[in-house]
């Protein structure tokens, strides 16, 4: 299974929400991930013809029904994630989920010097006070606004050409950097660097808007 790193913009009244119910804050990183997962396949269908889309649509609905069978415990999860979506509402509109699919542990390494999460400055995809329950990978993770500026500081003057500059693929190799079990080849190394370098430039503008906005962030993986 993928590990995927999930960044969410909250406002200060939902960082203090989530910390006096630390479990709303759990349902909030399922729900928000799963209707992240259900909108990109809704889009996907979105742009097929007619007859196809409703025959995919069919498919999808029967494939969720046969996993919640064979797996009832889902489906009770299910429900409590859907009686935790009234309480999120009170809390919301939630600005979009800032996604950094699985080049989040290499960009922690070539920001910090770290594959692990030692104190470190540019630490934050790592660090940040432990919230809720297991997430399968951990908690999530809260920075207040004051941490967040402080990431969004360290971001600013960082620079992708020179963060891929500092890529080793056999040190990292070594190191056990996720997802990076074996050097990849030509091809492979140019569309990780591509994929790394998208993928920065969307955190630091995520972070700052957060930081403009005197929000924090919640940190999770999945």
């Amino acid at each position: 299974m993928s590990m995927m790193c999930h960044l969410a913009d909250l406002s200060p009244g939902q960082l203090a929400a989530f910390c006096e119910q630390p479990g709303l804050a759990s349902d909030f990183t399922k729900n928000s991930v799963g209707d992240q997962f259900d909108a990109r396949i809704q889009a996907g269908l979105a742009r097929l013809p007619p007859e196809l889309r409703q025959q995919y649509q069919q498919k999808y609905e029967q494939s969720r029904r046969d996993l919640m069978a064979k797996v009832p415990s889902m489906a009770g999860q299910g429900a409590e994630l859907d009686a935790a979506r009234p309480l999120l509402a009170k809390l919301g509109p939630f600005e979009p989920l800032m996604e950094l699919g699985k080049a989040w542990h290499i960009l922690h390494y070539l920001m910090t010097g770290h594959s692990d999460a030692a104190e470190a400055p540019g630490n934050a995809l790592l660090s940040g006070t432990p919230l809720g329950e297991d997430l399968g990978y951990g908690p999530a993770r809260l920075h207040d606004p004051d941490a967040t500026r402080a990431f969004r500081d360290f971001l600013a003057p960082l620079e992708s050409v020179r963060l891929l500059a500092r890529l080793d693929f056999p040190l990292i190799v070594q190191l056990r950097v996720y997802p990076f079990f074996a050097v990849p080849d030509t091809a492979e190394a140019q569309s990780w660097r591509d994929e790394i370098a998208t993928a920065f430039l969307a955190l630091k503008s995520y972070v700052g808007r957060a930081a403009e906005r005197g929000d924090g962030l919640l940190v999770w993986l999945s």
